[in-house]
């Protein structure tokens, strides 16, 4: 299992999301469209339908993959391979048993599927291409939560 929930989830990695901006979608899907970095990637949203509104969100930006190559070089790249999958490469920021987070220009909290796979250590510069879909977990703001809790009486709250 590579998540306990999403929730859970979120919480271990929000440290590690990303900026990003998304784009409008068809009523119903369960893909969002947006740029992180210089890429334009399609998501399997993980958050619920209303979480995701157009603009400026913060992403925790989850693909999986078989296996990481190391690399080279520390050469930043993120981009789209199709609908759902990317190929990426950077420097990992930190490691979390088969859970990695890539530094690729964004940061990248990948997952590794392939139990056989060794994991790379922090530091260590690395390559990947991603197996579809990408997860993206929308990270509430909560500071405009709190402060609408503030705003709110006591009934409107529940």
């Amino acid at each position: 299992m590579i998540e306990e929930s999403p929730e859970a989830f979120i919480q271990r990695w929000r440290h590690r999301s990303a900026d990003a901006e998304l784009f409008s979608r068809p009523e119903g899907s369960p893909l969002i469209e947006c740029r992180v970095g210089d890429a334009l990637v399609q998501l399997f949203e993980r958050t619920g339908p209303y979480a995701a509104r157009p603009g400026a969100a913060h992403l925790i930006v989850n693909p999986c993959t078989e296996a990481f190559e190391t690399s080279a070089g520390a050469e930043r790249v993120l981009e789209a391979t199709g609908l759902g999958r990317m190929r990426a490469s950077g420097t990992v920021l930190e490691c979390d048993g088969r859970t990695v987070c890539v530094d690729c220009g964004v940061p990248l909290v990948v997952s590794l599927l392939d139990r056989a796979a060794e994991a790379p250590a922090e530091g260590e510069a690395v390559r990947f291409e991603s197996v579809g879909p990408i997860h993206g977990f929308v990270v509430p703001d909560d500071s405009r939560r709190s402060a609408r809790r503030r705003d709110e009486s006591p009934d409107e709250a529940m």
